[in-house]
């Protein structure tokens, strides 16, 4: 074995898969420690330490409280799991899952592995990627490339034209256009969100089930919830090639013997609100740019009502290759071993910008811009001080409806100075950032690489800053007075943070009344 083989990492939310693409035997799964090609993405905390995958997932349906599966949701937010008198970050958590990853691919390979290729949701902003490099380092991966997961399974499709790809996971939804010809794969847009998964439509089963069969475990400290999930997975993946499943109540959730029939349309009509909003984002993507072809991945597209409102509205999806689920993992593989024989060619998923004086957000890298990317901006200085420069990402045009990244210093501006900031931004879609004087007697460079250096924690708690993701795109069709208003509306919501739990759900409850009437309304 090559001690230079590069594996590819899909770190799903739910499951992570490995791969490699060995030369003369194209891309292998790799198998963990307990013989399977996927492993549990959970994390739990024992008296002996951190425990990752399978391991976890059993402590988790004891006691729920002190395990974890969605770490990939929470990276670049200010979330963290206490336990022990002591807090871990996702970063955190997520480093002994990597670590166990890396120990089973050096097992089966039969060498050290200090390189790896992770796939990324094509939404995650650049501080959830470099708490991800962060810690694939930190679990010694020495080299770490970041690839999105749609770009990924483009890879492994290896199929000519111009296409769509929807990558529906456990936990994250992304949508990415891909056009490829002569082995060259061009990435023309890419966006999605991680507020939809197929964690989501289990939870909706898993509430129907047990209000079906008087079953409450409403408490998430109680281990029947964990155990309950799992049973809502295990139907929901049986309805996907039966109409009707007998499903019987295990014994740990009820001292009775029963059993209760469950339909493929009650299922589809527990999920229709969900459904129906993917399919609306494909359909309006797919208006945008006429593709050839419609290609689904990701575990949760598996789901029949998906592929048949997805043939009605948009087009009927094409068949893979290979397995839904495998084709970020096998893209991975590949993308580690890029030669002449295909190029890939990222874009920037979200813009990037500074803050000017009056608050407005002036733009440096336009989303869509072909990466890897590089640009740079003169300011000029108004009086005399410290200048604080602010690096945003987001489609907004005011700071309210971007996301800070991270503010630089550069002390004793003079009024009338010129300063210069360069952005550039690699083939992974990690940030660098320069901030430089151009006076004769003073130049200072600041440099920011979000791989290696801290970021601004999240300033709100996550569901709104997932709303405000969602908001702030849709605003983009809208004028700039009303941009401001919605600045307004976020201002007094974030007020909110330390007040009554009951008034910041109020204020969710408004914002989502607000992007159900702007999704409906069309702006000339």
């Amino acid at each position: 074995m090559n001690e230079d083989a590069v594996i590819g990492v899909d770190l799903g939310t739910r499951y992570a898969q490995l791969a490699i693409d060995l030369p003369g035997k194209g891309v292998q799964l790799i198998p963990n420690r307990w013989g399977a090609t996927r492993t549990s993405s959970m994390v739990a905390i024992s008296g002996e330490g951190l425990l990752a995958g399978e391991d976890a997932a059993k402590l988790a349906l004891i006691d729920p409280q002190v395990a974890w599966w969605d770490m990939k949701r929470h990276l670049g937010t200010d979330w963290v799991a206490r336990m022990g008198g002591r807090t871990y970050t996702p970063e955190e958590l997520l480093v002994p899952l990597l670590c166990l990853l890396r120990e089973d691919a050096e097992a089966h390979l039969g060498a050290f592995v200090s390189s790896c290729v992770l796939a990324v949701p094509a939404h995650f902003s650049f501080p959830e990627r470099g708490a991800l490099a962060r810690a694939a380092q930190t679990a010694g991966f020495e080299r770490v490339r970041i690839v999105n997961e749609p770009t990924a399974a483009a890879l492994s499709i290896g199929m000519d034209g111009r296409f769509l790809i929807l990558d529906f996971g456990a936990g994250t939804l992304d949508l990415s256009l891909v056009e490829c010809e002569n082995g060259i794969y061009q990435v023309i847009e890419s966006k999605g969100c991680n507020d939809i998964g197929g964690y989501d439509l289990d939870k909706l089963l898993a509430d129907w089930l047990c209000r079906r069969t008087g079953i409450p475990f409403s408490r998430a400290d109680d281990p029947r919830g964990s155990l309950m999930m799992k049973e809502a997975e295990m139907v929901k993946i049986a309805l996907s090639s039966a109409s009707s499943v007998s499903w019987r109540v295990p014994a740990g959730l009820s001292s009775r013997d029963r059993a209760l029939d469950v339909s493929r349309g009650e299922f589809e009509t527990l999920i229709r609100p969900i459904i129906g909003e993917i399919v609306s984002m494909v359909s309006r993507m797919w208006n945008k740019h006429i593709p050839q072809k419609l290609l689904t991945v990701g575990g949760s597209s598996r789901i029949p009502f998906l592929r048949s409102l997805l043939s009605t509205r948009v087009k009927e999806p094409e068949h893979l290759r290979s397995c839904p689920e495998d084709a970020v993992v096998i893209g991975s593989a590949m993308y580690a071993n890029q030669g002449s024989e295909r190029l890939l060619i990222d874009v920037l998923s979200r813009s990037l910008g500074v803050m000017n004086a009056d608050g407005g957000v002036v733009q440096i890298l336009g989303r869509g811009t072909p990466l890897p990317a590089e640009a740079r901006r003169s300011f000029t200085a108004y009086g005399n001080g410290n200048l604080e420069v602010t690096i945003v990402q987001g489609e907004g045009k005011v700071r309210s409806l971007n996301r800070v990244l991270q503010s630089l210093y550069v002390d004793n501006v003079l009024d009338g100075e010129v300063v210069e900031v360069f952005f550039r931004v690699d083939g992974g879609g990690l940030l660098h950032v320069e901030v430089k004087r151009s006076k004769k007697t003073s130049r200072q460079t600041i440099s920011l690489e979000s791989d290696e250096s801290g970021v601004a924690a999240c300033d709100i708690f996550t569901e709104l800053r997932v709303r405000e993701d969602r908001l702030a795109r849709l605003s983009m069709s809208f004028p700039d007075n009303f941009q401001q208003r919605l600045g307004v509306v976020f201002t007094e919501a974030r007020s909110l943070r330390n007040e009554d739990n009951s008034l910041q759900w109020q204020a969710l409850e408004v914002i989502d009344k607000m992007i159900t009437e702007m999704e409906q309304v069309t702006v000339p």
